[in-house]
């Protein structure tokens, strides 16, 4: 009798799995052959609707310019520049907003379940400008996780690598938007 009981709360345990909405493996390595641009990263203002789910400036800054670098479309510097010392041929003021968003809806399945959806995201918007040319680009990453609590137990929350995804899927879709963008001019 023990060994049912005991083989049927391990079976109810297990079952209170974690699910993420599957996240595409963005590509953004080598859109480039010669470098277009060079970008100075200026001001990053972070703006966070939660406080579980926060992203430092320097955590965006660092993971913006590996994106961007990434591309190989340009060269990316950290170190701030006036505005009137760029070359107005190839080198940009980079200006980057974030919102930061995190919505959690519990809802009861029956008297041993509850279901938990959690949804992570961040926008992000970048502003390339010089004395005479400007770029906005715009992107969305958001990542959506449930999770099953069964018996009051639930799965310890991954919230580090969630936190990690959500931020390195969005700086390679700007980083994108941003080569097509540069293309344009």
């Amino acid at each position: 009798m023990k060994r049912i009981l005991l083989a049927i709360f391990v079976l109810l345990f297990v079952s209170g799995c974690v699910d993420k909405k599957r996240v595409l493996n963005i590509q953004n390595e080598g859109l480039c052959s010669a470098v277009v641009a060079t970008l100075y990263i200026n001001n990053i203002e972070v703006k966070n609707g939660d406080e579980s789910f926060h992203i430092t400036k320097e955590e965006i800054r660092d993971a913006l310019a590996d994106s961007l670098k990434d591309t190989g479309c340009f060269r990316v510097s950290l170190d701030a520049r006036a505005k009137e010392s760029l070359n107005v041929k190839n080198e940009y003021q980079l200006d980057t907003k974030a919102v930061l968003f995190r919505e959690k809806e519990i809802s009861e399945k029956n008297i041993f379940k509850d279901e938990e959806r959690e949804l992570l995201q961040l926008i992000i918007s970048l502003h390339a400008h010089n004395k005479t040319k400007e770029l906005t680009a715009t992107t969305k990453s958001e990542l959506v996780i449930n999770r099953s609590k069964i018996l009051g137990f639930t799965i310890t929350q991954e919230q580090k690598s969630d936190k990690q995804t959500v931020l390195t899927n969005g700086t390679k879709k700007i980083s994108i938007l941003l080569k097509e963008g540069f293309s344009e001019l």
